[in-house]
């Protein structure tokens, strides 16, 4: 029910909605109110195409929890799922990254940094990192190299949110007191992920990626429709998730 709500409120939904209603009203000869409806989408398609709309909702996200400096030593990291496309990755028989794919990239090169770190990946089991995340490549390997033999990794595919994501990963972590972990995950999902484990009693030290702002608010025409709908319905869902998780106690700003 929850999925269904955010699907209905996203603003591509929403101008979805605005067009059929104008459409429905022309048939049922409602000129003015067809009129009202189609002046509303036109409005509200400027709207996203002329002004940083996705700037000004997104950059506060991306700039709430700032990157921490790396410390010299690291038990562990980890990194919260929703990068990997599990279903092209399973058919197609090696590793499929998504638009967040910046969080596996990072978590490699971390990986590399850390050799003695525990590596924890959620929301992917360990069959999409068939070729991957190893010492000895195969001709489907992405991530690979010596820092993987013998490493210390666990998979926690069954976390579907964040909340799982913290949930299981302090259970599978353990961290004990005086540890050093890292939290890595997109900019504009760390205040809700880095404050989620915060309200479990685990303080990681935030390693923010997949950046999508500049921080610039610059009005300037933006033709790319598809890509500035889907980038304002993520920003616009993570604001909602946020003030949910907050709402019902499990964010500690």
């Amino acid at each position: 029910m929850t999925e269904l709500a955010w699907v209905l409120l996203q603003p591509s939904t929403v101008l979805v909605a605005l067009a059929a209603l104008a459409l429905v009203a022309t048939w049922l000869r409602w000129q003015a109110v067809a009129a009202t409806l189609l002046t509303a989408f036109l409005l509200v398609v400027a709207a996203v195409l002329l002004l940083p709309v996705g700037e000004w909702l997104g950059a506060p996200l991306e700039t709430r929890v700032p990157t921490a400096p790396l410390p010299e030593r690291v038990d562990g990291i980890v990194v919260l799922g929703g990068a990997v496309e599990w279903r092209v990755t399973r058919e197609r028989g090696r590793l499929s990254l998504n638009a967040a794919g910046e969080r596996i990239a990072a978590a490699a090169a971390l990986a590399q940094r850390y050799p003695g770190a525990h590596l924890i990946v959620t929301g992917s089991f360990a069959d999409a990192f068939a070729h991957d995340l190893r010492a000895t490549p195969t001709d489907a390997s992405l991530f690979f190299g010596p820092h993987f033999a013998g490493r210390a990794i666990t998979y926690l595919g069954e976390a579907r949110s964040t909340y799982e994501d913290a949930l299981l990963a302090l259970g599978a972590a353990d961290p004990r007191q005086g540890e050093t972990w890292l939290l890595v995950t997109s900019a504009w999902h760390m205040p809700r992920a880095h404050g989620t484990f915060r309200a479990l009693g685990w303080t990681l030290t935030p390693y923010p990626v997949d950046h999508r702002t500049t921080g610039e608010l610059r009005i300037a025409p933006n033709w790319d429709v598809a890509g500035t709908l889907a980038d304002l319905d993520r920003v616009v869902r993570e604001w909602g998730a946020l003030a949910v998780y907050r709402r019902s106690g499990r964010l500690l700003d």
